[in-house]
């Protein structure tokens, strides 16, 4: 997360999305319980992100991203998953 700036990531294994990581949830976690740093990520993780249409139109997405949850993904063509946050609507709608 720090390496790329980010604050939210999909938890995937081998037979899909398993449930995701927050930049908010861990920092919430750790703090009550600091040993958790020496934990898997399964006991860490949170739910996973809704999976919507590559098209799905921006007001849309924007009812689906709230406090809990923080992101949606999006499939596009090729079968690449792409993480759409609160950033990438603000971003999308300033343009």
């Amino acid at each position: 997360m720090k390496k790329y700036d980010i604050d939210q990531i999909p938890v995937m294994n081998g037979s899909g999305m398993v449930g995701s990581i927050s930049e908010s949830g861990l920092f919430s976690k750790i703090f009550s319980n600091p040993e958790l740093k020496n934990e898997k990520i399964s006991s860490v993780m949170e739910h996973t992100f809704p999976v919507v249409a590559f098209d799905t139109p921006v007001e849309r997405l924007s009812t689906m991203i709230t406090k809990e949850n923080g992101a949606v993904l999006s499939k596009d063509e090729a079968g690449n998953f792409h993480i759409v946050t609160k950033y990438d609507l603000i971003q999308s709608l300033t343009r």
